[in-house]
């Protein structure tokens, strides 16, 4: 099953290309050559629009690329070179956008790590993807693994506070000399998301420039994202839906991600009537725990126009309640994970009410095979396991060519779901 007509049509929008030795797939034939290159764009349109609410701190992206492109030089000062792993055990903050941006303009791996991570599992991570620097916070400090248990970190970095052997964020934040221009190739990973996937140890998914680039794109073209749109993103930046559907896709329309440190219901309403929140990509509990609220009409919400869900089905009952609450608010539904890049499928805005039990229409460029254990396409209304392929599909594992053998096949991630 392919990406139909009911997406926005544009003449010469994908073509067909082959990337990742040998996968053939359609691309959209004008895009950004990198992620740098996409910042360039949004800075060359948007550099006085914000692109960052945290709290009391709020940075355009002019002001979020200088810090990036000085933290990026210090990074190279000391040693940090294209193609090294730089992990992030950060909450939602300022410092995690700078510090993805650095990655990117080093031409460095940016590795985000689960907040919620235990120090040996930090650890598996950090020495998986042999890790060269680790920013960090202060509150997550006791679950950081000692150094002798990291052979590969050989830079520390606390945004806030003093631990001996880490340097402080502040130091980074400074100006420096510029780092080396690098232009990274679209196929190479710019990120690595580690996730458990279907079974066993976690696994680091390789997110490519090509990936997360098509995945923006298709998020604004889909969901109608333009510039000025404001996203509160109330799941962790370190979450592919978070990094990809909230920060990547704010990034590509020149819009605002309006961040909160933890998903409380009557925070978040407070939040997005006083930023004049557009765009919301939640768990379907988060929406039903806002419907809970008592005084839900006392927030002024009629700027809220897509409310993007996952993960689980949304009660009918609870779809419309929210079209009596929030009649501005458009309910989509979408499917994706880790290795997809974020999003597989997404309800074509306005048709979720119709068809509510639906996870939408293929995503532009994707193709969704149901096939049994023979590997067969099975006839429409059978079971049959999910396989996925588009640009949006990692090229696979870091490191784990068993696991890269078993879960991908010509082309297509064998995703388990069935």
């Amino acid at each position: 099953m392919q990406s139909n007509d009911l997406w926005p049509k544009q003449d010469g929008l994908l073509r067909n290309e082959r990337h990742f030795d040998g996968r053939d797939f359609p691309c959209y034939a004008e895009r950004p050559a990198n992620l740098a290159a996409l910042l360039e764009r949004t800075l060359a349109r948007h550099a006085d629009r914000e692109a960052i609410v945290a709290g009391e701190r709020r940075l355009s992206y002019g002001e979020l690329d200088r810090l990036a492109r000085h933290a990026a030089g210090n990074l190279a000062a000391r040693g940090i070179t294209p193609g090294e792993r730089v992990a992030l055990l950060l909450c939602n903050c300022v410092e995690f956008a700078i510090f993805l941006l650095a990655s990117i303009r080093l031409g460095a791996v940016a590795v985000p790590l689960g907040a919620r991570l235990k120090a040996p599992e930090l650890a598996d991570a950090i020495n998986d993807c042999g890790a060269a620097a680790l920013v960090f916070e202060s509150e997550y400090a006791g679950n950081v693994p000692a150094a002798t248990l990291l052979p590969s970190l050989r830079l520390r970095i606390l945004i806030d506070g003093t631990q001996e052997g880490a340097e402080p964020g502040s130091a980074f934040l400074a100006a420096s000399p510029p780092a080396p221009a690098v232009s990274a190739d679209e196929e190479e990973t710019a990120i690595i998301l580690y996730t458990s996937g279907t079974t066993g140890r976690p696994k680091g998914a390789m997110l490519t420039h090509l990936g997360i680039i098509h995945s923006a794109m298709t998020l604004e073209l889909c969901l109608g994202l333009a510039a000025g749109e404001r996203a509160v993103l109330t799941v962790p930046a370190s979450h592919v839906t978070g990094l990809v559907a909230i920060f990547f896709a704010m990034l590509r329309c020149g819009g605002c991600t309006v961040m909160m440190r933890a998903f409380k219901a009557r925070d978040f309403l407070d939040l997005a009537a006083r930023e004049c929140a557009t765009f919301t990509v939640m768990v379907p509990a988060q929406y039903t725990l806002c419907l809970l609220q008592p005084d839900l009409g006392r927030f002024d919400l009629r700027a809220w126009r897509i409310g993007a869900f996952g993960g689980a089905p949304m009660p009918e009952a609870t779809i419309a309640a929210l079209a009596a609450a929030l009649p501005n608010l458009t309910l989509v539904n979408a499917y994706g994970a880790t290795e997809t890049t974020s999003p597989t499928s997404i309800m074509p805005p306005g048709r979720n009410t119709r068809y509510p039990d639906s996870v939408g229409q293929v995503v532009p460029g994707g193709t969704v095979r149901v096939v049994d254990e023979a590997g067969r396409d099975v006839p429409p209304g059978e079971a049959g396991e999910i396989w996925i392929k588009g640009a949006m599909v990692v090229p696979g594992y870091w490191r784990r060519p068993e696991a890269n053998a078993a879960e991908f096949t010509d082309g297509f991630w064998r995703s388990g779901d069935i």
